[in-house]
């Protein structure tokens, strides 16, 4: 391997996923919106949707092993009044080892609505504080604002994050800090967390992203891909950021039917999402930092099918040939994966390449196994445009085209 300054690389053959799991199982947290007023039915214990939520979390899909012991949960109607419907909720929730977290957000929160932000953290302590016992109460306060849904040309004012991304930036941070302050000020052990996209290190720079994760308890990364490689790249980060902070990090997966599909486990199923997160646990799972694994949400992971059998990369192609795979993402900044298939084991060569046909880096020069591999490249020195990167070997050459945006 060569020009090392330039990459970092996670290589990946298929016989990976099958590996046994090497660290302990961290904890399994899930997302819970009030799709068709279901948290509504829950907290106030209509039908059986609560009995419905506690047995699924106790055991997702039949694997106790993978049992939900955190829920963000949307319930904003709840903090206002029937404090007893509520208390009795999380009081159940506490009694099948689940911690109820407080679930609310939105973009205009970043910037001009502050004050909803701030109100209902108020409230959540208030809550609180009308509780005779612990196990009533909420844990934590978890926001999804987004502040990169603020565009021109949507229903929100400005500043927006396509003309003026660092002024929304700022109030972000800003509004984040004082949410910090808020909760610690309620002199409990309630904390503070915020779900954030696999990508801010890319729109605001790495200091940005260590500066947001200063000033809260936690981030929940949204690192929704189906390729555990991926995962890892894009949390890398965001743990070793909380290694220096002494934060903490959910790596949370999509299990809903979305576009890409490959940012979605739907297509693939459970068996396969739990492969891949066993090989992220592999990388993440002695970490003090990584809390464990968000389930993107309660409405679509209750209905993920099921089957016993992976598919995608553990899969030769159709025609049983080489294959080499569009970068994804592409365009990309830093970081894009490369996929390839080779029929036989083979001496192989990865490079990229300018416009001139000029070698800029060599990714493997190396002999390699049949089957599946995956690299992961990730831009140091080369400068925004138009690339090429070659597969080679002795029975196989084939070239596509990349696109790095700074």
């Amino acid at each position: 391997m060569t020009n090392k300054k330039y990459i970092y690389i996670i290589l990946f053959s298929v016989a990976i996923i099958f590996q046994e799991n090497v660290f302990a199982q961290k904890g399994r947290a899930m997302w819970i919106w009030n799709s068709a007023n279901q948290v509504n039915s829950m907290i106030n214990n209509y039908g059986t949707y609560r009995q419905d939520l506690f047995d699924f979390c106790r055991a997702p899909h039949g694997n106790a092993d993978n049992k939900i012991t955190t829920l963000f949960l949307s319930c904003s109607a709840f903090i206002y009044s029937n404090y007893g419907n509520l208390q009795n909720f999380i009081s159940e929730a506490s009694d099948s080892g689940i911690t109820i977290e407080y679930l609310d957000g939105d973009p205009s929160w970043a910037t001009y609505n502050q004050a909803y932000g701030y109100d209902r953290i108020k409230k959540v302590i208030e809550y609180n504080a009308s509780c005779s016992k612990e196990e009533q109460k909420f844990k934590g306060v978890h926001f999804d604002v987004e502040p990169y849904l603020l565009k021109v040309g949507s229903s929100y004012r400005a500043p927006y994050w396509d003309s003026d991304r660092m002024a929304v930036w700022n109030s972000f941070l800003a509004f984040n800090d004082t949410c910090q302050a808020l909760v610690d000020s309620s002199n409990s052990n309630l904390y503070f967390g915020i779900a954030i996209p696999r990508w801010f290190e890319s729109h605001v720079g790495i200091d940005e992203l260590k500066k947001l994760q200063s000033k809260i308890d936690y981030v929940a990364i949204m690192d929704y891909n189906e390729k555990a490689s991926v995962i890892i790249s894009d949390a890398k980060n965001e743990i070793d950021h909380a290694k220096e902070l002494n934060k903490k990090v959910w790596i949370g997966v999509e299990t809903k039917q979305i576009e890409p599909e490959t940012v979605s486990f739907y297509e693939e199923g459970v068996a396969f999402m739990e492969e891949q997160l066993a090989t992220v646990n592999n990388v993440y799972g002695n970490e003090d930092v990584f809390l464990g694994f968000a389930i993107h949400s309660y409405r679509y992971y209750r209905v993920l099918k099921n089957d016993p059998v992976s598919v995608k990369k553990n899969d030769a192609p159709i025609n049983n040939e080489f294959v080499l795979e569009q970068n994804y993402p592409n365009p990309f900044n830093p970081s894009t994966m490369i996929s390839f298939y080779l029929k036989n084991s083979s001496n192989v060569s990865l490079s990229i390449y300018n416009l001139l046909g000029q070698k800029e880096v060599e990714l493997i020069n190396d002999d390699l196994s049949s089957g599946w591999h995956e690299v992961i490249f990730t831009n140091e020195n080369l400068s925004s445009g138009v690339y090429f990167y070659e597969l080679r070997s002795n029975e196989f050459s084939q070239k596509r085209k990349m696109i790095l945006l700074k």
